[in-house]
């Protein structure tokens, strides 16, 4: 009997695909995991509550078309069935694409599955506007050396131009003891 449970508990566990990293260094098979992961945890119960399965996802140095042409994605239906094998390309025309992008294109690919054979139909789109604040603090996003984004510095008289009213400069209180409340 108590062999048996934790049989019953892992032959009840979710599934999930199956993921093959044909490409990359160590480092950007890492970085792709990471990215990965999250995306697959995230859509793939609502792929089974519709009935989807995803065998498994291959990241491919690159993929082409019928014709030639590159691909960023290609879903693979087996035989009919409810079963289906995604590959995503790690290069597109020459560029190596960041783990982020490769991960934006699976989740493209998942919830595009979904709606096709989930029958869905989108009910409403807001477009993608920003405002010009955003798109200025956009092009001051520098690259760090480990490859990820992050915000670049501001020299101080740029952070006080962006500074939004006045500053007031406030006065030490007279009441306030200077050791706040220590004692010396």
């Amino acid at each position: 009997m108590v062999m048996a449970l934790p049989r019953l508990v892992i032959w009840h566990r979710p599934r999930r695909p199956r993921l093959r990293l044909l490409t990359g260094t160590r480092p950007q098979q890492a970085a792709l995991v990471l990215a990965l992961r999250p995306v697959v945890r995230e859509i793939s119960p609502t792929l089974e509550a519709a009935g989807l399965e995803v065998s498994s996802i291959a990241i491919l140095p690159t993929l082409t078309g019928s014709a030639g042409e590159p691909l960023q994605a290609e879903v693979e239906q087996v035989n009919g069935s409810n079963s289906f094998a995604i590959r995503l390309a790690h290069w597109v025309s020459g560029t190596l694409r960041r783990p982020e992008e490769v991960a934006g294109a699976l989740a493209e690919e998942l919830l595009g599955l979904y709606r096709d054979v989930a029958a869905v139909t989108i009910v409403r789109q807001t477009p993608a506007t920003m405002p010009a604040t955003i798109l200025v603090t956009a092009e001051k996003v520098a690259a760090r050396r480990d490859g990820r984004s992050g915000a670049a510095p501001q020299p101080r008289a740029a952070a006080k131009e962006e500074a939004e009213g006045n500053v007031i400069a406030f006065k030490a209180s007279p009441l306030s003891n200077p050791t706040n409340g220590h004692a010396s």
